[in-house]
């Protein structure tokens, strides 16, 4: 089986296609493009055209690498240049027509927790709590866990590219400039210090383009086996001063699109050595797009890191789990219903909703759903694009309640039939103990109609319930659509 990951990274794009054997995953091919989409920024904040058509440039062409590889087999994810651009969702619709795929744009915590999968899948078995710093076009990600799971992840916005833009923009390295960038990014990662500072860990590795070129030039002078020290980053330093610009920079071992971004990375890595205290770090190959691979592979072979996420937050939260899946099913039954050409993938993310519809009940009893809303919008949870959050959380949102709140989301971020099988879950359990559901059937009278005929007898029996369906009736109407409930 092939599975294909795509790394919309700052400063390159990169597309891995990996063969799984067993629960091993060999590389099959790869390709690089360096687009530094982080120095493709407007005024406003937003991708320039040029920056845009550099990316779906590449982006057609990773379509090609990628072949006819089934939607399921393949994860493209964006990071800190798309969480921060401000037109980001209408490149994002463009970026995904060039790939062919959907593309997750990840919260600094997800893609930090796939760095250090990436890494650990690819370092030699360990016992010892491991540091790994992953400087990227951007950001950088410190992660700190033990065997093939991160516990500690934490994102920073400082990268080789913006950190490049900022201080040296004018190509020219002096002393001034090189100390006033590591004291801003000593600056930016100040707080890191209780939690990834020295103590925390037993081994540091240094993983991403910026810490493989210091590597590779600690190498190739001579220095050492790609281990790299302080010492060896003060030497670098040294030589910068000297080329003082950056078209003079010659070093051995170092890739010529580096050039351009090797003072940003420096500095971003002085200050990540000094604020952490760190003597000396060792190369980690694999980062995001084998951790990509990893959780794809159990996405496919059930073991789905968001099947996990969702049970956590359920078992954090404390919620009443019996009535969490009692919902989840009706939901996911009367979905089906509504809509049979449902995909598997749209089941799930309705499935992972229904079951976290009461997250925030523990923070409030009476207006749960917007606080549910909130921890779903907000939570680090591993496995979910940013995009998937969003959904989820507008989702649980809708579960009751006016549904004024959500009427510019229906039908382009969630659809009616998910908002209305998740309100009719809720008003069937109502009473939060099992319930045996009546006979219905659902007619589309036009896009904006729905007439439900349930069973009289059944109502006749629970009479509260068949309230509950008039004043469903009323909540829909108030918004322009039609929902009719009809005895039979």
């Amino acid at each position: 089986m092939l599975l294909g990951a795509v790394d919309l990274g700052s400063n390159s794009f990169r597309v891995e296609i990996g063969q799984v054997h067993g629960d091993r995953i060999t590389t099959q091919s790869y390709w690089k493009e360096t687009i530094r989409l982080a120095g493709g920024f407007d005024e406003a904040g937003a991708l320039t055209p040029e920056a845009q058509a550099r990316a779906l440039g590449a982006l057609s062409r990773f379509r090609e690498r990628l072949g006819n590889l089934p939607p399921e087999r393949v994860r493209a994810v964006g990071t800190q240049a798309m969480r921060a651009a401000t037109n980001s969702a209408e490149f994002l619709k463009k970026a995904e027509a060039a790939l062919g795929y959907k593309i997750d744009i990840l919260s600094g915590h997800e893609e930090a927790r796939l760095v250090f999968k990436g890494c650990a899948r690819t370092l030699p078995p360990s016992e010892k709590r491991r540091l790994i710093v992953d400087i990227g076009g951007a950001s950088t990600e410190l992660i700190i866990g033990e065997g093939l799971e991160a516990e500690r992840c934490e994102s920073f916005r400082i990268g080789c590219v913006n950190t490049s833009i900022r201080f040296f923009q004018d190509g020219r390295i002096t002393a001034k400039s090189i100390e006033r960038a590591v004291l801003a990014c000593q600056a930016e990662l100040e707080e890191s210090i209780t939690r990834f500072g020295a103590g925390n860990y037993e081994e540091a590795f240094g993983s991403a383009g910026t810490f493989g070129a210091m590597s590779d030039i600690a190498r190739a002078s001579g220095w050492s086996d790609g281990t790299v020290t302080l010492e060896h980053l003060e030497r670098i330093r040294k030589q910068l001063l000297e080329a003082k610009d950056v078209k003079n920079i010659r070093f051995d071992g170092l890739k010529e699109d580096r050039k351009e971004v090797i003072a940003g990375g420096l500095a971003v890595l002085l200050a990540v050595y000094k604020t952490l205290g760190i003597e000396t770090m060792r190369p980690a190959s694999g980062a995001l797009r084998v951790g990509l691979l990893y959780d794809l592979l159990g996405r496919v072979s059930d073991k789905d890191t968001r099947d996990i996420t969702v049970e956590s937050m359920m078992s954090a939260a404390q919620i009443d789990r019996e009535q969490a899946v009692r919902v989840a099913d009706i939901t996911e039954k009367l979905y089906t219903a509504l809509r049979p050409s449902a995909s598997p993938d749209d089941l799930k993310y309705v499935r992972w909703g229904a079951l976290l519809h009461e997250v925030g009940m523990n923070i409030s009893s009476s207006r749960y759903h917007r606080h549910s809303w909130y921890v779903v919008s907000n939570a680090d949870m591993p496995g979910f694009g940013r995009q998937d959050q969003d959904i989820m959380a507008t989702f649980v949102l809708s579960q009751r309640g006016n549904l004024k709140k959500i009427e510019d989301a229906l039908d382009t971020i969630i659809t009616c039939e998910a908002a209305f099988a998740l309100r009719l879950a809720v008003i069937f359990a109502h009473a939060r103990r099992p319930v045996e559901l009546p006979v219905m059937t659902f007619i589309r009278k036009g896009p904006r109609e729905l007439v439900v005929k349930l069973d009289g007898v059944w109502l006749n029996a629970h009479p509260l319930t068949d309230v509950l369906l008039k004043d469903e009736s009323a909540a829909w109407a108030k918004i322009g659509r039609q929902v009719t409930f009809e005895r039979f």
